[in-house]
């Protein structure tokens, strides 16, 4: 295993404590955006490129979702709507939902569902409708991935 090295911003000397112990807030980003990377390099070896959007969704009564983008690779921007209860849309700027490409994974946070899952279904290759079994989530998470 490679040995991580970095310089220590509190007093500027190279460290080789192991990198867990040595992580600061601002260092968190500049990480993320690393492992960002990092997969997308290791899935382009592999023969498996995809994009993807990850986003937490909030909801209540006749509102559209509000997502709180965690990552987003695609190159497009999505809007969500209220379609009826229980019903919501993404809608992207772009056409990225390719058929039998695109693969969606959604929970629905901490809201009790009484063992009932959550479902998608592609629409077209601008929309995505999501169905909840409850008419309001609380940090729900969604994630699109669509293949090259």
């Amino acid at each position: 295993m490679p040995l991580i090295t970095f310089s220590d911003k509190v007093d500027s000397k190279v460290s080789t404590v192991p990198i867990i112990n040595k992580i600061v807030a601002n260092d968190i980003n500049q990480l993320k955006d690393g492992v960002n990377a990092n997969e997308t390099a290791i899935s382009a070896i592999n023969g498996t490129t995809y994009t993807s959007l990850v986003q937490l969704l909030t909801q209540s009564a006749t509102n559209a979702p509000v997502a709180t983008e965690v990552y987003n690779n695609t190159g497009e921007t999505y809007t969500w709507s209220y379609v009826s209860s229980g019903v919501y849309r993404v809608t992207a700027t772009g056409n990225p939902f390719t058929i039998n490409k695109t693969v969606v994974f959604l929970n629905n946070g901490s809201t009790v569902t009484n063992g009932l899952e959550p479902r998608w279904n592609r629409i077209s290759n601008t929309i995505i409708d999501i169905f909840t079994p409850n008419e309001s989530m609380t940090k729900g998470s969604f994630e699109i991935k669509i293949y090259s």
